[in-house]
């Protein structure tokens, strides 16, 4: 009965001991993060995820713009001001940003327009009464010779 007693107190004292032990151990290790960028890709790491999660975002940063505020938008020309075509697609790169847009040139009565690519960086857009505005330095006529734009 004695050995049992003194088994029991043994391993009350030293087991919470070696897990409190290892546990302090684990935590000295600030070289180890299961999370890093190797398992993640890039992708935010721990502590940093948790305070991304926390933070988010409340509205629309100043600057920023809405898909819905793009594709159906009219694209003008920069110099006259004149309707060039309607914005139909967005071209987004394996990086996220925005590489370019689809086009669908001036139709009459939805007859005889065609989609055309256009790189983003042809492309100027500015806010106007907090809408934004996009404007480009290519003709109408330039689009309508452009090749057609045919989607994967």
């Amino acid at each position: 009965m004695k050995k049992k007693l003194i088994s029991c107190l043994f391993s009350a004292i030293i087991v919470p001991t070696l897990a409190l032990g290892t546990a302090v151990i684990a935590d000295d290790r600030d070289d180890v993060d299961p999370f890093s960028e190797h398992r993640t890709g890039g992708q935010p790491t721990g502590d940093q995820h948790i305070e991304e999660q926390r933070a988010g975002m409340v509205g629309r940063p100043a600057g920023a713009f809405y898909i819905d505020n793009v594709i159906g938008k009219t694209l003008k020309h920069r110099e006259s001001d004149e309707d060039v075509g309607e914005i139909e697609d967005l071209l987004i790169g394996e990086d996220g940003r925005i590489i370019g847009i689809v086009v669908t040139t001036g139709t009459f009565l939805g007859l005889g327009g065609q989609d055309v690519g256009l790189s983003w960086d042809r492309i100027v857009h500015i806010l106007e009464d907090d809408e934004p505005v996009f404007y480009t330095d290519v003709d109408e006529e330039s689009l309508r010779n452009s090749p057609e734009f045919v989607r994967d």
